[in-house]
């Protein structure tokens, strides 16, 4: 096969009188050859493909090359990765003497958006031959740009492509959603949002009723009638900027009531509508469950997202936040078992900046936030006070992100010098976080990229001409990636672990979510301390660094309300 030539198996069209197989044929005919172990098999987006097979009993292995993936790891930033663009990219088309349709050229899109069975059968044979012929003409050359950076393909092959069957299993298990309880909440909200509207009215400086999502009237209520500052504020078609973070800035300049509500207001009806309302609306008919996708491809750091919808920007700190993982639950006679690492980030920091002081404090098992306060303060563990452990713990992460004096001041009650004055005391007693950092910066002006623990990379390009704003904003997502990066790799690696274990140990528990540094599973209540136990283990010996990695379990009925798991 040399890739020029593609085939369609018409099947399940309707209102067509062209000849077409039953389904059980074709499934009785492929079964063979897409399990066969000594037949591998290539795909763009191989989860996707692996997810529909599986619907029809054919669970296809080995999957050994994803060229969306592969892509993917030569360069994260890639805006190749769609399989047209990536075609595109490698000059296929031209050579091949093809232009690919997209598919919403076939069914549309958005309310008028159709199924593709009602795609005649002689249009989708072209479109589907197409995407075959070229993704396999695109391993090679896909093949070949993981040859830009020399642990790419051991990452590709050690840890992506392990990690795809594991992904499909989980969008496969999907999450039960309670949509009773989700009704409830929105009439709740509903409530709530009408009360904070009167009060965001009764503070509007006499201007009345208006509509709140409004950037123009918000504006007039804001910036005419309330009179707010407004330097530094960027102009935008509708007036000046009301996004979160000006508003933020101006509700510690001016302390105005107004700003909270808004804000409040805001967050209420996002979550509302993209969580308590739409869930319900996602759940599949067939399962009774939501099937989210989990994106391999989705992140620079290497972090998995997922969309469809995204579970992973659920806040955890707030209370409704809180009240829409009670959404979140499981049959009777099983519970969720949620792990997550502990404080990881700040460890793999430790371990990359072999920083003696924090790897000691983290190996005796200590409060590393009250260690750290202790030693900027001068002062022994059992003296550091609540808001000397919340200062260390602010910047403690917030170094992770290029936090800086100015952020801090912001996130504090400390004035610009008093913040200047403490990352400075900072630095002078942990001297080599503030090495790691420098060394990451000087890596990213002088090569272009940054990398993890295991040889993963992200590319910048040429930072010294880019603008002081884009260089800033590099410099800052350049100390996080090989921190956060590690984190994910971490990750993915204790997740095919788990998968793995799960099976060989004969276990029914099954992976159901994964958000950042946490994995959910479903688990019989009699297997409950026995999975805990396993996953815990797992994840902590999922990559030997020299700080101890530590995961905490913890169960219930739901997402929220969970105790932890006695293990002994």
């Amino acid at each position: 096969m040399d890739g020029k030539l593609g085939y369609y198996i018409p099947v399940g069209h309707i209102d067509t009188h062209e000849q077409q197989l039953p389904i059980e044929t074709v499934i009785d005919a492929l079964r063979a050859p897409l399990t066969n172990p000594d037949i591998p098999k290539v795909a763009h987006n191989a989860s996707y493909d692996l997810v529909i097979m599986r619907r029809y009993g054919i669970d296809v292995t080995p999957i050994t090359f994803d060229t969306m993936i592969a892509e993917w790891l030569r360069d994260s930033a890639s805006n190749h990765l769609s399989l047209s663009n990536l075609a595109l990219r490698q000059d296929l088309l031209t050579s091949m003497g093809v232009i690919m349709q997209d598919i919403t050229d076939l069914i549309g899109k958005g309310k008028n958006q159709r199924t593709f069975d009602t795609v005649p059968v002689g249009t989708a044979a072209v479109y589907a031959a197409e995407d075959a012929a070229i993704t396999y003409r695109l391993v090679e050359p896909t093949r070949r740009g993981l040859e830009r950076y020399e642990a790419a393909e051991r990452i590709f092959q050690e840890l992506e492509m392990p990690l795809v069957p594991v992904i499909a299993t989980m969008e496969q298990n999907g999450v039960l959603i309670d949509s009773d309880y989700l009704g409830e909440l929105s009439q709740r909200l509903e409530t709530q949002l009408d009360r904070i509207q009167a009060e965001i009215y009764a503070n509007s400086g006499g201007y009345g009723e208006f509509n709140i999502n409004s950037p123009k009237q918000l504006n007039e209520v804001l910036f005419g009638q309330l009179d707010l500052p407004t330097r530094g504020i960027r102009k935008t078609t509708h007036g000046y900027s009301t996004a979160a973070a000006i508003l933020e800035r101006l509700l510690e300049d001016t302390g105005h009531p107004i700003l909270q509500k808004i804000m409040e207001h805001r967050e209420l009806s996002k979550l509302r509508g993209t969580y308590v309302d739409a869930l319900p609306q996602l759940v599949n008919p067939e399962t009774g469950r939501i099937h989210t996708s989990f994106n391999q491809t989705g992140t620079t750091t290497g972090r998995l997202s997922s969309s469809n919808p995204n579970l992973q920007n659920i806040p955890i700190r707030t209370e409704i936040g809180r009240e829409v993982r009670r959404a979140f639950i499981t049959p009777p006679g099983t519970s969720l078992l949620a792990v997550d690492y502990s404080q990881v980030e700040l460890r793999i920091m430790a371990h990359m900046a072999d920083e003696p002081y924090l790897k000691e404090s983290f190996a005796a098992g200590r409060d590393i936030h009250a260690a750290t306060a202790a030693l900027v303060n001068d002062v022994s563990l059992d003296e550091v006070t609540k808001g000397q452990r919340v200062m260390a713990k602010r910047v403690n992460f917030g170094l992770l992100y290029g936090m800086g004096a100015h952020r801090l001041m912001r996130e504090s009650e400390l004035t610009y010098a008093e913040s200047e004055a403490f990352i400075e005391t900072y630095f002078e007693r942990l001297p080599r976080v503030k090495a790691y950092i420098d060394d990451t910066k000087r890596k990213l002006f002088e090569d272009g990229y940054v990398e993890t623990l295991l040889g993963r990379r992200r590319y910048f390009g040429e930072v010294r001409t880019m603008s002081r704003r884009d260089r800033n904003r590099a410099e800052r997502e350049a100390v996080n990636m090989p921190v956060q990066g590690s984190s994910a790799d971490i990750m993915k690696q204790a997740m095919i672990n788990i998968h793995q274990q799960l099976q060989e140990r004969d276990l029914r528990g099954r992976m159901t979510l994964q958000v950042h540094d946490e994995v959910v599973l479903e688990v019989p209540d009699d297997e409950l301390e026995a999975t805990a136990a396993l996953v815990v283990n797992t994840m902590q010996d999922a990559y030997q660094i020299s700080v101890p990695l530590k995961a905490n379990a913890q169960y219930g009925p739901n997402w929220r309300d969970m105790q932890p798991v006695p293990l002994p």
